[in-house]
């Protein structure tokens, strides 16, 4: 339920949207160079930020020539809500550096005008960023500042939206549902005041999520209703889709299952018309959870097998093809297809294992352009310290011609000042530079090692779950080598590095683990000097990640196994290859594991990893400490 609740909350920021005056007519009014400046720039905003959330690119074009327009008559007002908008398309975009850029950059020339109400509307935004990111106290700083904006300029469709946010972030983060609640209750005679219909909907639809969670299905029933009567009102399809979705969800629960199925129904037609993907598929799965919870198992796999259609048509891994696979791996083990539910539940793990490494791509990603931020940072102050040396000499040379007569004391005495003024500076920057550069490589470490958390232990708990209905005699080992897996990562999170003795007793329980799962089609053989195990060190889990990466991107099979060696080299390098069988249809690949492993060996030795093919095969080769 949670999912429905936090589409409301940028929703709540963007309330402007929904202007009546079209979209040419705007675009006529910013063309008409005969209008007023003001009057056009106010055209343009508003178009670019209708186009905000259905077209972010667009929106952003058109949100740069307004600042390039505003800048250039000298409108600090119109850039700083330029800027804004501009945040806004990158938030859209997942691109949150990017946004947080943008906010940051508009936050001066709103407060140079006291725009307290747009300044509200900046910070509020910033805080749905930090709330993105899971950045709960720095989201309630900014939201806190965004409220007092708007209480100071008597804004009360801002105030209101602040409340809406605050709320959002209570039910996200703590089982305080009466803080949810109250803060919901503050927002509701803020809207009521304004008549503002769009407002008070928000509020309703989350209220009902909050009374569903408390299990008062008749309460969250009412309030559904009068959310879904605005919604109707307002013309607002995807709005009434979500909270179609939602009184489905109540009536569920009450046991009223035909007309939660008419609900979930009208959810689908609406999602057809307005052409969204992901709210349909995430329909279908909810109807077939439906129907499972009867125990109408064939009804159930029908719907979540049509969810996954549309899941896969949209490309690449997602979210719905997720609640699709689990939706069927539910549906198969209660009628008893422990081999189909088998199935969907390792394409579960596979849709997941990828979600998280696109996450994790997508987290490197925003590092690399937080660094380039720190780095330009360093070099603006580095080129205003460079301004303000060439300044003071100016200075200094216009001193000496008016006091030209001073003497010789009074200018070694100058220049004494001087020396001390500019070594302080210099090693203030140093320290600067260096705190900045330490504190990026912790980041970079602390990263690194949040990716070798792999989801062999979700994997494995999956493979269990039917390998019990088979051989409870094996099911007794695989929960033995399980558990050694587990202790070695919780043990080993921490280090930087394990002998190559740890690493192999985890390594052996692991591809026991892949033997249940594969069988004869898999094969880890393992040359290694027993004298060199205690003697030589490895960064924990680099094997694994190596193993998992074979199994990924080579096909298998009894005639054809996949077999990975590992051996030493020079008695200070690990040798990891196996034959090269690609898939027929291979997997996408992210290269976050083998870049994980390159990434930190860069940061324990100057000797590189080296990974790549060779005489029909895939090398790895892993310097030991």
């Amino acid at each position: 339920m949670k999912k429905r609740l936090l589409i409301f909350w940028f929703a709540s920021i963007a309330l402007t949207l929904s202007a009546q005056v079209s979209t040419d007519s705007l675009q006529e009014m910013w063309r008409n160079a005969d209008l007023p400046d003001t009057v056009r720039l106010k055209a343009v905003h508003r178009l670019s930020v209708i186009l905000t959330k259905q077209n972010p690119d667009s929106a952003r074009a058109l949100a740069t020539t307004a600042l390039g327009f505003a800048q250039k008559i000298g409108n600090k007002q119109w850039q700083g809500r330029a800027l804004n908008t501009i945040g806004m398309t990158w938030r859209f975009q997942s691109e949150f550096a990017k946004a947080i850029q943008a906010y940051e950059k508009s936050i001066p020339l709103l407060e140079a005008v006291q725009d307290r109400s747009s300044l509200a509307e900046v910070y509020k935004n910033m805080g749905d960023v930090y709330r993105l990111q899971s950045d709960f106290p720095k989201a309630i700083d900014c939201i806190t500042k965004s409220l007092a904006l708007a209480e100071a300029a008597g804004d009360k469709r801002r105030e209101a939206d602040a409340y809406v946010c605050f709320s959002t972030i209570y039910y996200m983060t703590s089982d305080d549902l009466a803080k949810t609640e109250e803060y919901l209750l503050k927002a509701k005679p803020l809207y009521e005041s304004i008549n503002h219909e769009e407002g008070l909907s928000f509020v309703y639809s989350n209220l009902s999520l909050i009374y569903y969670e408390e299990k008062n299905y008749s309460k969250a029933l009412e309030v559904i209703e009068k959310c879904l009567k605005i919604q109707e009102k307002r013309s607002d399809l995807f709005g009434a889709a979500t909270s179609f979705h939602n009184r489905a969800n109540i009536l569920g629960e009450l046991g009223r299952y035909e007309e939660a199925l008419k609900n979930y129904a009208r959810e689908v037609a609406i999602f057809k018309q307005i052409g969204d993907q992901e709210g349909l598929s995430d329909a279908y799965s909810s109807m077939g959870e439906l129907w499972f919870k009867q125990k109408k198992y064939p009804e159930a796999i029908r719907l979540c097998q049509e969810a996954l259609q549309i899941a896969v048509a949209m490309g690449g891994n997602n979210v719905s093809e997720a609640n699709a696979c689990e939706c069927l791996y539910n549906a198969y083990s209660g009628q008893g297809d422990y081999q189909k539910a088998l199935e969907f539940l390792e394409r579960l793990s596979s849709v997941k294992d990828s979600l998280q490494r696109s996450e994790t791509a997508e987290k490197l990603k925003q590092m690399e352009l937080e660094r380039e931020t720190v780095a330009d940072s360093l070099e603006r102050e580095k080129e205003k310290f460079r301004m303000e040396q060439t300044l003071r000499r100016k200075d200094q040379t216009a001193g000496w011609l008016i006091a030209g007569g001073l003497g010789a004391v009074s200018v070694a005495l100058a220049f004494w000042v001087r020396m001390l003024y500019f070594r302080r500076r210099s090693q203030e920057m140093q320290v600067r530079s260096e705190a900045l550069e330490k504190q990026q490589l912790l980041n970079e470490i602390d990263l690194l090692k949040t990716q070798v958390n792999p989801h062999f232990l979700f994997n494995s708990l999956s493979i269990l779950t039917s390998l019990v209905h088979v051989n409870a005699d094996l099911s007794e080992q695989y929960i033995e080598q399980l558990a050694r897996s587990y202790r070695y990562i919780l043990e080993q999170k921490d280090q930087m590095l394990v002998t190559l003795r740890t690493e192999l007793d985890f390594i052996r329980s692991y591809a026991f683990l892949l033997k249940i799962r594969f069988e004869n089609k898999f094969d880890l053989q393992i040359n290694l000097p027993e004298e060199d195990l205690e003697r030589l060190k490895i960064a924990p889990l680099t094997l694994q990640l190596l193993v998992e990466n074979a199994v990924k991107h080579n096909r298998m099979s009894v005639k054809e196994p996949l077999v990975i060696a590992v051996s030493l080299e020079n008695e200070q390098t690990l040798v990891v290859k196996n034959r090269l069988q690609p898939r027929t249809s291979p997997k996408t690949s992210t290269g976050i594991g083998l870049q994980n492993i390159i990434n930190r060996y860069a940061l324990l030795t100057d000797r590189p990893v080296w990974a790549g093919e060779r005489e029909h095969e895939f090398v790895v080769n892993v310097p030991l400490l």
